[in-house]
């Protein structure tokens, strides 16, 4: 997530005894950056006047909007780590009315100054900046990096119910239940790499996991095990009402579909052209970009998208056909051979790799009735050319 205005301060401490080490988390925000909240760590030490916050989801605007736009479309968007004043922290989620949450740690003095000798080297400008990936490295999954890299074979992790259970799909559907459309643009973007069921390292991609699995677990000692979390804190508490509605989208395609049968039923012929006109242009559109976000961008989540198998840019080629008169076979062969191929989206719906967006099935399913009757209208004026041919 982005902060803007950021602190700079020492990381250097004199009295690791009285120094606390903690993990902050925060829920989830109404904005597309902060839908799936954010974790950070604090270092707090009122005995020398520092209580500081490290954050690894910091990044730069600038002033040229348009390369801003295309560095974060292609995957290009550098990520840094950045050290702020608690306070100036706490701010932002204040205003926004985002609850905040903090877990101290249960760290020996040892452990406590190996984890700063690793964040100082990290907080040096040519370490700051790393290739943000949301699924593998980011503010969240920092947290658990460091605390590997300080602890090593002592620490057990929890593990989490959800733990080879649930795909990322599945796992980000969750925090999306509330905002349809936005849930819907993104499974369409993201391809199969996503539907792998998630282990429970990858889990903690998300800041929720992180707080979760944190809570239980524990620290290898010679007596019995430790508790990791020797604290947990509740530093801000939102007041925002929670819903519990979970809008259908799904209607509004199943209109489409009725709109494309209904026009079919009363033969408005000039009309069903102009609405499967529209329809083959915006699903060609949407062909284009989710081809962009494969090959066009350094993302690893967009890649391999079965999507393109009804959402393609063929779509235009078959505009011009509807609006060529001239019937032939090779029209027939093309009309056929992309029916086939959206169909067998709904055909092996659950045998492709990948989870599709369940408000689609009637989009697609008015793709394939606009192809079937193109395809017979075609046959049809090539079997009336031979006709006359033969008279």
């Amino acid at each position: 997530m982005l902060f803007s205005n950021y602190s700079l301060a020492n990381l250097s401490f004199q009295n690791l005894d009285k120094t606390k080490f903690s993990v902050i988390t925060c829920s989830e925000g109404d904005e597309i950056y902060s839908l799936f909240g954010h974790s950070a760590l604090r270092i707090n030490n009122p005995y020398e006047n520092k209580d500081i916050v490290v954050n690894w989801g910091l990044f730069e605007f600038t002033n040229d909007q348009l390369k801003f736009g295309y560095d974060f479309a292609k995957g290009r968007l550098s990520y840094f780590m950045g050290i702020q004043r608690t306070a100036n922290f706490l701010y932002e989620y204040q205003t926004t009315n985002r609850k905040v949450s903090e877990q101290i740690l249960n760290l020996s003095n040892e452990k406590k100054q190996k984890l700063i000798d690793l964040l100082s080297i990290n907080y040096k400008p040519e370490n700051r900046k790393y290739r943000y990936e949301f699924f593998y490295d980011n503010c969240s999954s920092k947290i658990r990096d460091y605390l590997n890299a300080i602890f090593g074979s002592e620490i057990i992790w929890a593990k989490n119910s959800d733990a080879n259970q649930l795909t990322f799909r599945q796992i980000i559907n969750k925090n999306l239940e509330k905002k349809p459309w936005l849930g819907l643009g993104i499974n369409l973007v993201l391809g199969s790499p996503i539907d792998k069921k998630a282990d429970n390292h990858n889990l903690m991609f998300l800041p929720s996991y992180v707080e979760k699995i944190l809570k239980e677990t524990t620290i290898k000692s010679l007596d019995e095990n430790q508790n990791l979390v020797q604290k947990t804190k509740t530093l801000f508490k939102s007041s925002k009402l929670i819903s519990k509605s979970n809008p259908d989208i799904s209607y509004i395609f199943w209109t489409m579909f009725l709109i494309t049968i209904v026009l079919l039923i009363l033969k408005l012929e000039l009309a069903f052209k102009i609405w499967s006109s529209l329809t083959l242009f915006i699903l060609g559109m949407l062909g284009f970009i989710l081809m962009f976000m494969w090959f066009g961008t350094d993302h690893q989540a967009t890649k391999y998208n079965f999507n393109l198998l009804w959402a393609t840019p063929t779509h235009w080629l078959t505009i011009y056909i509807l609006i060529s008169k001239k019937a032939s076979q090779l029209k027939s062969v093309f009309l056929i051979t992309s029916l086939i191929i959206i169909f067998s989206t709904i055909l092996f719906w659950f045998v492709i790799p990948q989870d599709f967006h369940y408000a689609i099935k009637p989009l697609i399913l008015q793709t394939c009735i606009i192809y079937f009757y193109f395809y017979k209208k075609n046959k049809q004026q090539l079997n009336l050319n031979k006709t006359n041919d033969s008279v």
